[in-house]
């Protein structure tokens, strides 16, 4: 038994080792560090919008279902984004009725802004 197991040890020891794509050392250079070389601005493109979700329609109350407030603006915000063809709003602002936890409606209104490239 003793021999087997030495037997087994050597064998899995043996095991190449092998690193990056393919077993080939690559130097690619990249920076984990959280920091960006391209540079964006946020630009207003429009006037201010508004986007209210509402539980009076069947979509809207499927959409508020069981939401908490903070899933809820967030939820606003996506969609006023999509629906005003914009990457994001600035200076959203939200107004919201609740009966208990129940969300009922929630409305935000905010500039559209869409993001451009810096040129260095």
């Amino acid at each position: 038994m003793a021999f087997a197991a030495t037997t087994m040890l050597t064998i899995c020891s043996c095991g190449s080792t092998r690193s990056g794509a393919g077993g080939y050392s690559t130097n690619i250079g990249v920076n984990a560090r959280g920091i960006s070389i391209n540079n964006y601005d946020l630009v207003p493109v429009g006037d201010r919008i508004t986007y209210t979700i509402d539980i009076s329609t069947p979509e809207g109350q499927q959409k508020l279902y069981k939401l908490k407030l903070a899933d809820a603006q967030r939820l606003a915000e996506t969609e006023a984004s999509r629906k005003y063809n914009c990457d994001r709003l600035i200076d959203p602002h939200f107004d919201y009725l609740k009966k208990g936890k129940r969300i009922l409606r929630i409305t935000v209104d905010g500039r559209p802004g869409n993001y451009k490239t810096r040129d260095n």
